[in-house]
């Protein structure tokens, strides 16, 4: 009785599994590719693309789109039929890869969003003058290299048509695996989060230093523009912290305890697992909406003419 009580449990996570992955994934992909798409446009608006920090934010929203379409496509197309990346070995690493690194570029991006907010609030003027786009381009380089770095060895580590490991494309031993899951954990998630967090406090405190002091009207309008990047990005920040964490958490725990546990235990791991890789998704397709909210005329702006566009476009259509 026990027994078949238990393989009852396993087949229903395991089914419950397969529809998040069938349903809430395929909202995720809609939601996020559409938001990052928009995201791209808006943020590439000639008023906009000057400022370092809508760069970032810019290159961010590209590599999000990379993360969110090529990590959902093949997870739904596990719900509904075969995935390439379980049988075919190169897909498999391509797709680990490029997963893994946009989204440890999308992290950093963000860090390096922090601090171009805390430059250019500081009260010195050196600091001030490190804040260009000249700067800011050659760090974007320096992230995107640490990235392909970091994770080349998940062209060694990864292989398709695994038999003992969750997925069928997967770590092919259990040093890979730590390896891989310190990298995403500690390099990917919680050393960022930490330095964004940081910034971000420093930040705070050199608006509130220069708030003490007289600005003249032009200096009101841009620290209007500075208040509003800051508002987006520590949305952001608040929005990755809580949809990410959890599962750099999960990896942590993987990578220093011994996981041989029951059929059943697995399995609620498994499925745990899967909500929370999710989620990490969902913090990629989020940005577009979370600085819709939080952007005010900066954001909306170039949003309302985007709009305008639009349906000028379609109205030029039907004449």
């Amino acid at each position: 009785m026990y027994q078949s009580e238990t393989n009852y449990t396993i087949d229903l996570l395991i089914n419950i599994s397969d529809q998040i992955n069938r349903y809430f994934a395929i909202f995720i992909f809609i939601f996020g590719t559409c938001g990052n798409i928009l995201n791209i446009v808006i943020l590439s608006d000639r008023t906009l693309r000057h400022i370092p920090c809508v760069f970032l934010f810019l290159i961010a929203s590209i590599s999000s789109l990379i993360s969110i379409d090529l990590g959902l496509i093949t997870r739904m197309l596990a719900g509904w039929a075969s995935d390439p990346t379980y049988t075919i070995g190169w897909i498999c690493k391509l797709r680990t890869f490029l997963v893994f690194a946009t989204r440890l570029i999308v992290f950093w991006l963000f860090v390096l969003s922090t601090i171009d907010r805390w430059l250019s609030s500081s009260v010195y003027n050196h600091q001030r003058r490190l804040n260009t786009m000249k700067n800011v381009r050659y760090a974007t380089l320096t992230v995107i290299l640490m990235s392909v770095i970091m994770y080349a060895q998940l062209f060694y580590c990864y292989e398709a048509n695994l038999v003992r490991a969750p997925f069928p494309c997967y770590t092919k031993s259990s040093l890979c695996q730590i390896v891989t899951d310190l990298t995403f954990a500690l390099f990917t998630i919680i050393i960022p989060l930490l330095l964004m967090s940081m910034f971000s406090l420093m930040t705070i405190f050199n608006f509130h230093q220069s708030q003490q002091r007289i600005f003249r009207t032009g200096e009101q309008r841009s620290k209007r523009t500075e208040r509003y990047l800051l508002r987006m990005l520590c949305t952001q920040i608040i929005a990755l912290g809580l949809l990410t964490l959890p599962q750099a958490i999960i990896r942590l725990y993987a990578a220093f305890v011994d996981m041989h546990h029951s059929e059943l235990q697995t399995t609620i791991d498994m499925f745990v697992y899967n909500i929370l890789l999710l989620l990490t998704y969902l913090a990629s397709a989020m940005p577009f909406y979370i600085y819709t909210l939080t952007g005010g005329s900066l954001f909306r702006r170039p949003l309302s003419n985007l709009k305008q566009r639009i349906v000028q476009f379609f109205l030029r259509q039907t004449e």
